[in-house]
Parts: structure tokens; sequence; C-alpha cells
């Protein structure tokens, strides 16, 4: 992709983004404490689908505390909420609160959305949690490391898939980007799940350059 091209492709997400808060804006959309705190969790999912493309960063804590909700929808849409916002509004929040050692379900919902806000000072908050016990925790830490697009994790990245699950592998595939990562990206194109060769075949196209956020589907629990 050329630096035009790039740019063009920037400045359209932009002008994506523009368009959807200028339509939650001009529909009268308001969220609320207690729609968030609602019992019924398609509310609770509707509330945060609000804000996403209306940044909120007096709503930080309600999104945060959400990270651990039971419903697994709800916590996809609290990462899709936050990772929206930017690095600017929610990296620093989201790195707090795993410094606060949430549990399972939290842990997981935050390491993925830094995965999808990846920047080299992540590091130190993910690595406590690649020996966690918790295989979901485990899986999104390694997602969120190899997202860094970094060779110096491979060493990390390359013991745990001899050791890891298929989720687990899956997880790292889903953000491999490091420029030398090509011997562990042949290793998942030659897998028996399909899932992992589609992620590894998309690993190929882009391990010679950072990927966005946005650019690979899937997360912890596929």
């Amino acid at each position: 992709m050329s630096g035009s091209e790039r740019w063009l492709a920037k400045a359209q997400t932009l002008w994506r983004k523009s368009r959807r808060r200028l339509r939650a804006l001009a529909g009268g959309q308001r969220v609320t404490p207690e729609q968030l705190a609602s019992a019924d969790a398609v509310s609770r999912w509707r509330a945060v689908r609000t804000l996403r493309p209306l940044p909120r960063p007096d709503f930080l804590p309600a999104l945060l505390a959400l990270t651990d909700d039971a419903d697994p929808m709800v916590r996809a849409a609290v990462v899709d909420a936050l990772t929206s916002w930017g690095p600017d509004i929610a990296l620093s929040p989201i790195r707090q609160a795993l410094a606060a050692h949430p549990g399972p379900m939290a842990a997981a919902a935050l390491l993925e959305a830094l995965a999808r806000l990846p920047e080299p000072d992540n590091r130190s908050t993910i690595l406590p949690y690649l020996s966690d016990a918790d295989e979901a925790v485990r899986a999104a830490g390694l997602m969120a490391l190899a997202a860094l697009c970094d060779d110096s994790d491979l060493p990390r990245l390359t013991a745990a898939w001899a050791q890891e699950s298929i989720r687990v592998q899956r997880a790292i595939m889903t953000r491999l980007c490091a420029p030398a990562a090509g011997p562990l990206v042949q290793q998942a194109l030659s897998a028996d799940d399909s899932i992992l060769r589609q992620r590894a075949a998309q690993a190929h196209l882009h391990a010679k350059r950072p990927r966005s956020a946005a650019s690979t589907p899937g997360g912890v629990g596929d």
C-alpha cells in the first residue's frame, strides 16, 4: 500500500467515525447510568453500543466496571466502545484497571482492548498475565503482546504457541505482525484448524507492517 493509499484509508476511517457521531447526536441518543446498570443484559448492551461513537470520559468508570459483566455480549460491546474512543481517552484507564488485578472476565476483556490499542508501553501491563491460571486471560494477553509487532516478543510467543491450546494459538495469530514472525506463521498455515489457517494467511499478508485495530476480526473467545 502506497503512502497516498494509507492516507486515504485513514481519512476515510475518520470520516466514517465523524458521520456515526453526527448521526448519534442528531438522533438525540442519550445514555444514563441507570441504563448501564440495568438488570437486563440487552438494555446494558444497547446502552454501551450507543456510547461507542460518542466518547464520554465521564462514563469510563461504568464501562470499565462492565468488563466484568456476566454477559459476553456486553463485555464485547465494552471492548468495542473503549477501543473506538482511542488511546488518548481509554489507554491509561485500561492499564490502571489491569494493574488493579481484576477478575478473569474483566482481565480478558481489558487485555483484548490493549490488543486493539497497541503501544510499546502496554508490554509491562501485559506480561504478568501471560502466566495467568485462566486460559482466556492468557489468550488475551498473548494476543495483546502479538499486536505490538516487535520481534523481541517472538520467543515468548513461540514458547506459548508450543505449549498452549488451539484457542490460545488462534488468539496469537489474530494479531501477529512482527517482521520475523514468518516461521510461526508457516506453522499455522499448515495447521489442521481452518480458523487458524485463515488467520495465519492474513498474518502472512501483514507481517511486514503493523496492523490497525480493525484490520483483523476475532477475539479471544473464538
